[in-house]
């Protein structure tokens, strides 16, 4: 029952922590072109972005 509890506390964690509204442009990017699934569009965007950036560093 507690993994459960943590597992739902953590997304909730993940959903909160995220700021949307750090690029106003990029947004409006984002959800002209994919409409309602434009936040996990971004999502991806920013991960493959962060991850490419790791990757230089390494």
């Amino acid at each position: 029952m507690i993994n459960v509890f943590n597992f739902f506390n953590k997304i909730y964690e993940d959903l909160s922590d995220k700021n949307y509204n750090s690029d106003e442009d990029l947004i409006k990017y984002f959800k002209s072109e994919y409409g309602k699934e434009w936040k996990i569009e971004l999502d991806k965007h920013l991960l493959k972005t962060e991850f490419d950036i790791n990757k230089k560093a390494a």
